[in-house]
């Protein structure tokens, strides 16, 4: 399962509460790159602090593919993936062995997504490098902002509290065999 969308769209929330309902692992590209980013360090000489931030999420990103083949029954990937990473989307799943994805995509107006990562840039891991993040760089987000459409695509509205179990139910999972009614995720913490 790929949990997609903008950033601060409320992949991380959702994906967390997936994960835990289903008990599935959830691969995070962010944590992973921030790991890298703790034990790798700064740049090395001769490298801009951006292009050092690329190379660790090009890797974190390799990361996820590597652990998702291991991860039965499943697992939740979440990361933007983008329109512009498709190709690179389709590539990773084939190297780890996954025939079917079903996508989540999570729903919400540019301007709220915009303000959830702003309101969150001073708490985030200085490897991400968010102060950067300007007006050019969210009209290309924006025009990239579309499922992959590789498999089932459930877009879920991510601007309030989402129904688990509701949602479970609509990618063909039982969610009566969780064993418990699941709670609605709440509103993200920056709407």
């Amino acid at each position: 399962m790929i949990v997609n969308g903008l950033p601060g769209s409320g992949k991380t929330t959702l994906a967390m509460a997936l994960g835990e309902a289903l008990g599935w692992p959830v691969f995070s590209k962010d944590r992973v790159k921030e790991t890298l980013a703790d034990t790798l360090g700064p740049p090395p000489p001769g490298y801009a602090a951006r292009q050092w931030s690329q190379m660790l999420g090009a890797a974190a990103g390799e990361t996820l593919w590597t652990l998702l083949a291991d991860a039965r029954p499943g697992a939740v990937l979440e990361s933007p993936y983008l329109a512009r990473l498709r190709r690179v989307v389709v590539a990773g799943l084939e190297r780890a062995g996954i025939g079917e994805v079903v996508e989540v995509w999570c729903d919400v107006p540019v301007s709220v997504a915009r303000r959830r990562y702003e309101t969150r840039a001073a708490s985030r891991h200085a490897v991400h490098d968010d102060a950067r993040v300007d007006d050019e760089q969210w009209r290309e987000w924006a025009e990239q902002a579309v499922p992959l459409e590789l498999g089932m695509v459930c877009r879920v509205d991510t601007t309030g509290s989402v129904e688990l179990i509701d949602l479970i139910e609509r990618m063909g999972l039982d969610g009566a065999r969780l064993g418990r009614r699941l709670p609605a995720v709440p509103n993200h913490p920056g709407k």
